[in-house]
């Protein structure tokens, strides 16, 4: 079940569309919470759930989606980025039910990495408010609207099982976080999971 809140702060409360509807929620002033928060299920397949906007993907290039995955798995953050895509590389194979929490915040938020199995900062733009979640074989799209903007994203995921392991009934799960950047930066692998030794092998 999803389920989602929004608070104001520097112009980023908006309508927000849960379950194919729209609703305000009301402002609320609370600096040490999130702007936007919502909890959905993605799906992931082959291992890979995409991530990104429409109009930040770069048309041109033909092979954002494996430039992604190899910036992903060669550089062992096992999150990467590639035209404007970013794929989140899962220890699973395959579960349709994913749990995502997608939090929006005025600046970057108090870090919590000791929770998380698994963490990474990097870009990611989101220029028409309309964020994306898709699983590598070309599934059906899951949107979501936030506030349009040029994002650092940190990307977070714990329940891991031994890689290979999960799926279906995986306990993995995931956050991503996103407050305004000023300038584009490299991604930062800030936790690792030891399950992911040996992937290239």
């Amino acid at each position: 079940m999803s389920s989602a809140f929004a608070v104001g702060s520097q112009g980023l409360n908006r309508f927000v569309g849960v379950g194919g509807g729209l609703g305000r929620l009301p402002a609320v002033t609370a600096p040490d919470l999130p702007v936007f928060a919502l909890d959905l299920h993605v799906v992931a397949d082959h291992g890979q759930i995409y991530i990104y906007s429409e109009a930040a993907l770069d048309q041109e290039n033909d092979d954002l989606y494996e430039d992604a995955f190899d910036d992903a798995t060669d550089n062992e953050r096992f999150v990467g980025t590639g035209g404007g895509l970013v794929v989140l590389v899962t220890p699973g194979t395959r579960n349709a039910r994913t749990p995502m929490c997608v939090q929006v915040w005025a600046a970057e938020p108090t870090a919590d990495t000791e929770r998380w199995s698994h963490e990474v900062d990097i870009d990611l733009d989101v220029p028409d408010g309309r964020l994306v979640f898709c699983a590598s074989g070309f599934a059906e799209e899951i949107p979501v609207e936030i506030p349009a903007g040029s994002y650092r994203a940190r990307v977070s995921g714990a329940g891991y099982l031994e890689r290979g392991d999960a799926g279906a009934d995986g306990d993995d799960y995931y956050r991503l976080q996103f407050w305004p950047r000023l300038t584009d930066a490299d991604p930062v692998l800030r936790k690792y999971w030891p399950g992911w030794a040996g992937y290239n092998d």
